[in-house]
Order: C-alpha cells, then sequence, then structure tokens
C-alpha cells in the first residue's frame, strides 16, 4: 500500500512540474461564438447576399464552432449605430463604408473621395486576398477603428438619381440640387464635389424625402436604388459612375481578440467567399438593371465623367481634403491600375 501512495505521490509531482514548464499539451476547446451580423440593405441586394452566403460558409468551415445570426435592412442597428457598436463592440459583424471610418482615420476619405478606382478590375486588384496594399490598410482601420476588415465586395458604381428632367451631362447641370448624402463628412464632401448642395439624410428616410420634396436627387448604385424603390419617385439616372462604392465586411476587435488563429483564418476565407458572392451579384445586377430602369420609363443619362473627375478633385485640393491622405499608400493604389 505504501509502494503505491508513493508512487502516486511522484505521479503528481512529476504532473506539477511538466504543468509549471509548459510540457503538458493544452486540450482546451477553442470557444464557440454566435456572432451578430447587421446590414443596412435588404436580403435580395448585394450586401444581403454576401450576409447570407458568410453566414453559410462560416459554419461549414468551422463545423458549427462559429455561427452567424442575421439581421438585414437595418433590423438591429441604423446606418450611424452600427459603426458606434462595431467600435464599442455591441455588435459583432457589418459591412461597413470608408465613409464610416474616416471620422477615425482621415487616409480612409481618399478611398472614398470620386473616380480613386478607375473600374471594377482596378477596385479587386487593390482588395484581393494577397493585396499587400489591403493588408496594410486593413491594418490601419484596425488600430484606428477598434474593427478588423476581413474581405472587401461592391455593391456597384454610385450614379446620380434625380427627379430633375433636365439631362444631367456635366457639373453645372448639378447647380441647386439637393442631393441626400448620409450624415458623415466623407460622403457630404463627395457629394459637394459633384457640384450639389448635400442634405444628409437617414438612409431609411430616403423614399419619404425624394417623395415629399425634401431632396431631389441621391446617389446610389443601381442595385441600391432599385432595392429600395427610388425609382418609383424619381425620373433621371445619370450615369456619373463617380464611386465605387466598396463596403469591407469588419469584425470587431473585441471578438476577433479571442479568436484562434485557425478561427480567423476560417473567417478570412469566408469573407474572401461571400464577399466575391456579393460582388459578382452587383455586376449580374447592374446589367440586368439598365433595363429594367429604361422599361419603368426612367431617362438614362451619360454624364461626361473627365468633367465630373475634373471639378471633383479641383474641389478636394481647393477645400485641402487631399492633406490628410496617405500619398504612400494612394500612389501604390494608383500603380494596380
Amino acid at each position: 500500500m505504501k509502494k503505491i501512495v508513493m508512487a502516486l505521490v511522484v505521479m503528481l509531482i512529476m504532473v506539477s512540474f511538466a504543468m509549471a514548464t509548459g510540457q503538458v499539451e493544452k486540450t482546451d476547446a477553442a470557444k464557440s461564438f454566435v456572432l451578430k451580423y447587421n446590414q443596412l440593405e435588404p436580403p435580395e441586394h448585394p450586401q444581403g447576399i454576401t450576409q447570407s452566403k458568410f453566414a453559410e460558409k462560416i459554419a461549414e468551415l468551422s463545423g458549427g464552432q462559429i455561427k452567424v445570426e442575421i439581421y438585414a435592412s437595418g433590423t438591429l442597428f441604423t446606418q450611424q449605430g452600427e459603426v458606434t457598436a462595431m467600435m464599442s463592440g455591441d455588435l459583432d459583424l457589418s459591412t461597413l463604408a470608408f465613409q464610416d471610418m474616416g471620422p477615425y482615420l482621415p487616409a480612409a476619405n481618399m478611398f472614398a473621395a470620386p473616380y480613386i478606382f478607375t473600374s471594377y478590375p482596378h477596385m479587386e486588384k487593390v482588395f484581393a486576398l494577397d493585396s499587400a496594399v489591403a493588408k496594410d490598410f486593413y491594418k490601419m482601420v484596425s488600430d484606428a477603428c477598434d474593427y478588423t476588415p476581413l474581405a472587401a465586395m461592391t455593391q456597384g458604381m454610385r450614379t446620380i438619381n434625380t427627379k430633375r428632367t433636365t439631362p444631367i451631362k456635366t457639373p453645372a447641370d448639378m447647380k441647386g440640387m439637393i442631393l441626400r448624402m448620409p450624415n458623415a463628412p466623407a460622403w457630404i464632401d463627395a457629394g459637394k464635389s459633384m457640384g450639389a448642395n448635400v442634405t444628409p439624410i437617414a438612409y431609411s428616410e430616403v423614399y419619404t424625402a425624394l417623395q415629399t420634396g425634401t431632396v431631389e436627387a441621391q446617389d446610389n448604385p443601381l442595385p441600391g436604388t432599385y432595392a429600395m424603390k427610388f425609382y418609383e419617385v424619381t425620373k433621371q439616372i445619370g450615369l456619373t459612375k463617380h464611386i465605387i462604392d466598396v463596403k469591407l465586411l469588419c469584425i470587431t476587435n473585441k471578438i476577433w481578440n479571442q479568436m484562434t488563429d485557425q478561427q480567423k483564418q476560417w473567417m478570412r476565407e469566408a469573407a474572401q467567399y461571400a464577399c466575391s458572392a456579393g460582388s459578382k451579384a452587383t455586376y449580374d445586377q447592374e446589367a440586368q438593371l439598365i433595363g429594367f430602369m429604361k422599361d419603368y420609363g426612367m431617362i438614362i443619362t451619360e454624364p461626361d465623367m473627365n468633367a465630373f473627375q475634373a471639378y471633383s478633385l479641383k474641389y478636394y485640393q481647393d477645400n485641402g481634403l487631399t492633406k490628410e491622405w496617405n500619398m504612400d499608400l494612394y500612389s501604390r493604389v494608383q500603380a494596380l491600375k
């Protein structure tokens, strides 16, 4: 009996020593997550498709270890509310705009300026999975905003959608136009740089504002204009294509910092998959929606994009807005054209 007791004592001493020196392999299971994902568009919108595809893919990759609760059409947070919630950790996931980041990371505003991306292929090169530009920018966002971008999708090229019937050809045709923009400095500057007068209004209130005449124009890619039925209360779409509207699928650092390396790899892979699906939906919808808008009776105008680009850049330079841009990063973006 004494020999058995002594053997047990020796075993306990050896295990204690091994644990103290880190020689015992940890067997704790990785933490599971149920993540809340809010975005502003309806489920059929490219952002909604990105959202649903992400939820499906992350559940598959993680074997159910990471699950996502979907909140579409801003049912959990409004446009302004979700940005604050992401930074505080009260919201886990969302697709956010550069304009949302600008107040906390001024260099992000250059991505919100008109015509920084010249085409979809250009934008896709900048935010490719292996892009050093994207990696460096995502780190800047994470440090400044306390949420981390995982991948990028586009919801289309923004156009001017107005109640006016006079053709929108140059910035002179925007004079006096009351244009709705979101209530953030970068959004407001983008609108002014197109030659319009800007009134900030929440996204959910834009239809009524157009209907009542509070504003006479809004700018959105065609899928957004279609999904929110803005074409019902407007007359014309000017294909200014002034901003390739990129959204970054972001996770709050409150959750990100709790994840294992394996879980982070799954999250990035799921995000890239979902954002690619969302972008493809954008391309497909845009191709179809021009025909729909024409058939509905909308006036479709092909503006002088060079005139708008020159006018916009001059606005940013004259107002000292390019001083806050990261010009090294800007040059690297332009080099990927």
